[in-house]
């Protein structure tokens, strides 16, 4: 694309912009600024009053009930951002309700959500008028500066009909008291105009930087609830897998063993009537049945802790790439041996990304690469398959893989952009 052509779009876009959605929807955030500012103002005064009254402790129990309101005109804060800012701002979690009044008291008081939406109302304030000014209050000019010709006209046939001069607009001693000067209001007020979404945005880039980090969640916060999501996790994860080795238990090894049992009796039963060359054939089927047997434990327990894991995480691979349905490449770059959890959450992540690989995306080949930085580790299955994967995709089992990742307090990431190569990359902490 030449330089001209962007540069065209450019200047389209610019024009475009004082009538897009986006910028009449920041213009109603900024009208709304000053009448919520002036709320937030009332209501952090009057927590601080309280808050100074409350020394005594007979008015401390009305200070929840104030940090309450604070906290709602914050929700209404991020009710806004969400609908006319397009921006989401996570609710923060309440501290645990304790046992009586005692307990409602302190867990109001000690919550830190709330103090932190008292400090943004008392910032918001005179960033509310900022807000308001640059935005309403500049597309209002603007808009009068445009219709200043038509304004000037009719307040100087009004003055004429009533005998009076012609007053026209005086800035700084120069009056706009013809057509040619008021065309010069005109094209500052379409100048204005056009600038104006911009000069608007310039407040609230600093509004979404505070309503994050002061309406939002705090990063204890945050981590206080990805440990309790991933505890759940965890717990439904360990759930799942004991439900899934006792029906292989029960439907395989169990009827098996089951099946054995019987044939040794068929065997014995037949060595007390004399046929030993029946009893023989029945214990040679019993051999084949163990040997089966033994092998379908193996396959069971390797889906649990695979026996290759023992000579380490690069022999593992090496094996699995070997066994897999498609030529496969291995490379380890790492110093300490990790943790085996973490050995064995890397070893079973790179087994079902193979079977991605060979199953979805008709990739001929793949390969397997785990690095180490900065105290991390980071297994990366490239394949040269169609592409198009996606967390969301059905039948990719990423979006799993993804939750069992995250249990382990690891990050999956896709790159899979249309016709290939995927990419798919798991980090963990190697601890």
């Amino acid at each position: 694309m030449s330089k001209t052509v962007r540069m065209a779009r450019t200047i389209k876009r610019a024009l475009r912009e004082p009538l897009s959605a986006r910028t009449w929807r920041e213009l109603v955030y900024s009208l709304l600024s000053a009448p919520f500012a002036l709320l937030g103002l009332a209501a952090v005064l009057a927590t601080c009053l309280l808050g100074i009254l409350s020394a005594g402790v007979i008015l401390l129990p009305l200070l929840p009930l104030l940090l309450a309101v604070d906290r709602a005109l914050a929700a209404a804060y991020r009710g806004m951002a969400r609908s006319l800012l397009g921006l989401e701002v996570e609710v923060p979690p309440r501290p645990p309700r304790g046992h009586g009044a005692g307990g409602w008291l302190a867990r109001n008081l000690v919550d830190v959500s709330s103090w932190r939406a008292v400090g943004y109302l008392a910032i918001r304030f005179p960033l509310g008028l900022v807000q308001f000014l640059l935005g309403f209050g500049w597309w209002l000019y603007s808009l009068l500066f445009l219709l200043y010709p038509l304004m000037w006209r009719l307040q100087a046939d009004t003055a004429t009909h009533k005998g009076g001069g012609d007053p026209g607009l005086g800035i700084a001693g120069f009056r706009f008291d013809t057509w040619a000067r008021s065309l010069i209001l005109v094209a500052f007020g379409v100048l204005a105009l056009l600038v104006w979404p911009w000069v608007q945005r310039l407040p609230l880039l600093l509004d979404r930087w505070l309503m994050v980090r002061l309406l939002g969640p705090s990063a204890s916060q945050r981590r206080l609830v990805l440990l309790e999501e991933t505890r759940e996790l965890a717990i439904t994860e360990a759930a799942a897998t004991l439900r899934r080795i006792e029906r292989d238990l029960h439907d395989g090894a169990q009827a098996r063993i089951i099946a054995l049992g019987m044939r040794l009796g068929r065997a014995e039963s037949r060595l007390l009537k004399g046929d030993a060359e029946k009893a023989v054939e029945l214990i040679a089927e019993a051999r084949a049945e163990t040997r089966e047997i033994v092998q379908e434990l193996r396959e069971l327990v390797r889906g649990i802790h695979p026996p290759a894991l023992d000579s380490g995480l690069e022999a593992a691979l090496t094996t699995l790439a070997a066994r897999a349905p498609l030529p496969t490449t291995v490379r380890v770059a790492v110093g300490e041996r990790p943790q085996a959890a973490v050995e064995t959450m890397l070893y079973f992540a790179a087994a079902e990304l193979l079977a991605n690989a060979a199953k979805h995306a008709d990739a001929q080949q793949a390969a397997i690469a785990v690095l180490e930085s900065d105290g991390r580790l980071r297994l990366l299955v490239t394949d040269d398959g169609r592409g198009g994967a996606t967390l969301a995709g059905a039948g990719s089992g990423l979006r799993g893989l993804a939750e069992r990742v995250r249990v382990a307090d690891g990050l999956l990431t896709v790159d899979s952009p249309p016709g290939g190569p995927t990419t798919v990359t798991v980090e963990l902490e190697r601890r």
